[in-house]
C-alpha cells in the first residue's frame, strides 16, 4: 500500500485531491488543522500520532519533526526497507505540504513577532527530504499540481521518476525563494558574506530584447512591481520593461512636478511645471524626433490636456502614478499604446549589474541637493540652481560620458554612450540648437582637458558644472575663467557604465 502524509496551510482543492488518493488506494496520514479539515470533507485519514506517539507540542510549533516520519520519507528503497521493516516504521510515498505565507505577511508590512510565526520550519524539512529523496518519493508543494500527479497515478499506479525530478526541482525553488523572504526582511548588513534576492516570476515575455532571445520579467514580493497596473495596450515588452524601469527611476530623482520622455533608457527630454501639459509640451521640444517611439514619465496625474496632447504622436508607454479617467478615454483610442499606473516610491536599497556567473551590487545611486554641494569657481550672480540640479539628475540619468543642457526648467539637449567627454559635449550643444546661448551644462564625470569647457563656450553655454577628481581641474578652471564660463565643480560624479 501507498501511503501519503499530507500537512498543508492552504487547503484549497486538497480534498478532492486526498478523496482521489484514497480511491486509487493510498493510505493518508496527517496532522493538526489539515487533519481535522479532510475528516471534516468525509476523508479516510489517520492521525500521524499513530506512528510518533505522541501528540503536537508548542501549540503545535513541532508536529511532524520525528525519526519516525523522516525516516518513513527518506528511506531508500533499495537498501533501507529492512531496517524500517524491523523498526516497525511505515514507509511514506508522497509528502504533501504548503508553507506558512510569511510572503504575505512580508507584503502586509507585519509586526517582527507575527512574521517570526509565520517562519515554517516542519514544513520546509519535509519537503526538502522528499525532494532529496525523488527517485522514490513524491513532493507537492502547490496546489495546481494536485489534478495532473492524480491523473498520472490513476493511469500509471504512480508518478513516474521524471516527474518525481521535476516536482523535487520545483521544491528546491520554492523552499530557497522561502528562505531568500526572510533573509531579506531580518538581515542588516549591506553586503554580507552571502547575499540573496527574492524573485518570483510576473511573467514569461514574448521575447527578450532580441526576437531570437527568449525572456521572463521576475518581480520582488515586495517591490512597487507587484502594485504595477497595465491599463490598457500591448503586453509590456521585455525593452519596455526595461524603459520603465529606467524612466520611473529617473522621474523618482524629481519632487517637484516633471515629466521625461526616454528612448533607449536615456532622457531625450525633460521638464518641470505644475501643469502635466506643459511639462510634456516642455519634455517633448527638447528632442521631438528623438520621443517618436519613446517613453514618457510622470511623477503626477495626467490629466485629459496632457493627454490629448500626447495622442498626436506615436508612444510606445506612458507611465504615471494615476490617470484621469478623461485622460484615459482619450488615449484609449490609442489601442496599442500602453498606459502604466505605477507608485513612485522607493523601496529597495541596492541596484546591480548581473553578468555571467556573477553579480555587481552596490548601494543604489541616491541623489539629494543637501548632498551635493558646488564649488564654485566663477559663481552665478543670479539664482540658477533650478536648471543647475535639473541638469545633473538628468546627466546621472543617461549613460556614460554624458552631458545635459538645461534652460527655464527644460532639458534643451543630451548625449550620452560616448567615449570622449568632449564629444558628449559638442553632440549635446549640437542637440540644443539656438536656444543653448546661456544655457546650463552638467556632465557626469571631470573634464580631463579644457577642451569640452572651450567647445560649450563656442556654443554660448552661460553655465557648467562637473564633479572634479582630474589632475588638471586647476587648468580647467582658469580655461572657464579666461572665456568667461560660469563654473563650479560638484563634490560627486554620477557614473551611468
Amino acid at each position: 500500500m501507498k501511503r501519503v502524509l499530507v500537512s498543508v496551510y492552504e487547503k484549497r482543492g486538497v480534498e478532492s485531491f486526498v478523496k482521489g488518493l484514497i480511491e486509487e488506494g493510498w493510505e493518508i496520514y496527517s496532522t493538526g488543522g489539515t487533519y481535522k479539515f479532510l475528516k471534516g470533507e468525509g476523508a479516510d485519514v489517520k492521525r500521524l500520532d499513530e506512528i510518533t506517539g505522541f501528540t503536537e507540542l508548542l501549540g503545535g510549533r513541532v508536529k511532524t519533526l520525528h525519526p519516525g516520519v523522516f525516516a518513513g520519507i527518506l528511506a531508500r528503497r533499495d537498501r533501507d526497507t529492512e531496517e524500517m521493516e524491523g523498526l516497525g516504521l511505515p514507509l511514506f510515498d508522497m509528502v504533501v505540504v504548503n508553507l506558512y505565507p510569511f510572503s504575505s505577511g512580508l507584503m502586509k508590512n507585519e509586526e517582527e513577532q507575527e512574521l517570526i510565526e509565520k517562519i515554517d520550519i516542519g514544513g520546509v524539512a519535509l519537503v526538502r527530504a522528499a525532494a532529496k529523496n525523488f527517485k522514490w518519493v513524491t513532493v507537492v508543494i502547490t496546489t495546481d499540481d494536485y489534478l495532473p500527479i492524480l491523473e498520472e497515478i490513476q493511469k500509471f499506479g504512480n508518478t513516474t521518476e521524471e516527474t518525481r525530478r521535476r516536482l523535487a526541482a520545483k521544491a528546491f525553488s520554492i523552499t530557497s525563494y522561502y528562505d531568500s523572504l526572510i533573509f531579506s526582511r531580518f538581515n542588516q548588513e549591506l553586503f554580507p558574506e552571502h547575499i540573496t534576492f527574492p524573485m518570483r516570476l510576473y511573467e514569461k515575455l514574448r521575447y527578450g530584447e532580441n526576437p531570437h532571445q527568449r525572456g521572463a520579467f521576475y518581480i520582488s514580493p515586495t517591490s512597487i512591481w507587484r502594485e504595477m497596473k497595465v491599463l490598457q495596450g500591448k503586453k509590456l515588452s521585455f525593452n519596455n520593461i526595461a524603459d520603465i524601469a529606467s524612466a520611473w527611476g529617473l522621474a523618482l530623482d524629481f519632487e517637484e512636478p516633471f515629466c521625461g520622455i526616454m528612448k533607449h533608457q536615456n532622457p531625450c527630454g525633460a521638464a518641470i511645471s505644475e501643469n502635466p501639459k506643459d511639462a510634456f509640451l516642455g519634455a517633448l521640444s527638447g528632442d521631438p524626433q528623438s520621443a517618436f517611439g519613446g517613453i514618457v514619465v510622470f511623477n503626477m496625474e495626467v490629466n485629459s490636456e496632457a493627454a490629448l496632447e500626447m495622442k498626436k504622436i506615436f508612444l510606445e508607454v506612458i507611465v504615471a502614478p494615476s490617470f484621469t479617467k478623461k485622460a484615459k478615454e482619450y488615449l484609449s483610442k490609442k489601442k496599442n499604446l500602453r498606459l502604466v499606473a505605477l507608485p513612485f516610491e522607493r523601496k529597495n536599497i541596492y541596484e546591480g549589474k548581473f553578468f555571467e556567473g556573477g553579480m555587481l551590487v552596490q548601494e543604489r545611486d541616491k541623489f539629494c541637493e543637501e548632498d551635493f554641494p558646488i564649488e564654485w569657481v566663477v559663481k552665478p550672480q543670479k539664482d540658477r540652481t533650478a536648471d543647475i540640479y535639473m541638469a545633473i539628475r538628468l546627466s546621472k540619468a543617461l549613460k556614460s560620458n554624458s552631458a545635459v543642457l538645461v534652460k527655464d526648467k527644460k532639458m534643451l539637449g543630451g548625449c550620452g554612450g560616448q567615449t570622449s567627454r568632449v564629444d558628449a559635449v559638442r553632440i549635446a550643444c549640437e542637440r540644443s540648437g539656438k536656444d543653448v546661448k546661456d544655457a546650463v551644462l552638467a556632465t557626469d564625470g571631470f573634464f580631463p582637458f579644457p577642451d569640452s569647457i572651450e567647445v560649450a563656450h563656442s556654443f554660448g553655454v552661460g553655465v557648467v558644472v562637473a564633479p572634479g577628481g582630474s589632475k588638471r581641474d586647476n587648468i580647467v578652471a582658469e580655461k572657464a575663467k579666461e572665456l568667461g564660463i560660469l563654473f563650479g565643480f560638484t563634490v560627486r560624479r554620477h557614473f551611468r557604465h
